[in-house]
């Protein structure tokens, strides 16, 4: 992963998406981009605290809950996308003011 503040990008976009997303091919998109995002950070784990990767795997598994991948302890898709973003944000705001990497 060459900018970790683009792939944070991604992950915001990927969270409207999954709210979005009413087909199985269209949610399993989004479960497959979020994994493949989520794994790029944490190959890169030395690079990151773990904050950062805390809120990474939080946003992976509220996407994944929403789009029906993962558990929902159950609430909605609807607040699962709502606590992606509040992760997703937090991890924008880290990112910019560490200036990772």
């Amino acid at each position: 992963m060459n900018d970790p503040k683009l792939a944070a990008e991604r992950l915001s976009h990927l969270a409207a998406l999954a709210q979005s997303a009413s087909t199985d091919f269209d949610k399993a998109a989004v479960f497959a981009a979020v994994q493949a995002l989520a794994a790029m950070f944490n190959e890169q784990e030395a690079a990151f605290d773990g904050y950062v990767l805390e809120k990474v795997e939080l946003a992976r598994w509220h996407i994944s809950a929403a789009v029906g991948y993962d558990i929902s302890n159950g609430h909605g898709s609807d607040q699962h996308i709502s606590w992606a973003i509040g992760a997703i944000t937090t991890l924008q705001d880290v990112l910019e003011q560490r200036g990772n990497p």
